[in-house]
């Protein structure tokens, strides 16, 4: 979905009120390849740190480092997950969670490397980061997630306005 226009994006939100993106292969490939090629050094010498006797541990740490991390890699580039996911309770990122009642602000494109950072209403709570690793064209994905904000806000304020009220006569 990351891949996609937000036009696809929006049909996918009328239509389902959740809107799926998987990490984006290609660019999880790619830093995996730049990891593996920056630490091909230490493969490569691999079986002359098992020789020696002080650095023994260290080798099988390596091994281990490395086998995990193939493993991860497999099963990251398998299953697709961590997913970004927009649905009609919020953004879910990972493990990380931003309901609509909690965001304050979208905030602008920043960094080399082009992070969306989603400022929330409480000051002191950490913002909710989203990355090309999910979505693709950023820019575009921010004008779609604004505009979806203002819709949950007017979906949500006759709601708390009539809680409101409510209380003022009780």
């Amino acid at each position: 979905m990351g891949e996609r226009l937000p036009e696809a994006w929006m049909v996918e939100w009328h239509r389902n009120r959740r809107v799926e993106f998987p990490i984006r292969r290609w660019l999880f490939l790619q830093l995996t390849l730049l990891y593996f090629g920056i630490s091909a050094g230490t493969l490569i010498r691999l079986p002359d740190i098992l020789d020696e006797p002080g650095w023994r541990y260290f080798g099988y740490l390596a091994i281990v480092l490395y086998v995990g991390t193939a493993g991860f890699v497999v099963w990251t580039f398998v299953t697709q997950r961590p997913y970004l996911v927009v649905d009609h309770t919020g953004i879910h990122s990972g493990r990380r969670f931003m309901a609509w009642t909690d965001i304050g602000s979208i905030g602008l494109l920043r960094g080399p490397v082009r992070q969306l950072p989603i400022h929330p209403k409480n000051v002191w709570a950490k913002d909710l980061v989203i990355t090309r690793q999910h979505v693709n064209d950023l820019q575009s994905f921010r004008t779609w997630l604004d505009e979806v904000l203002e819709e949950q806000r007017r979906t949500e304020s006759p709601r708390d306005d009539d809680a409101s009220d409510w209380r003022r006569t009780h």
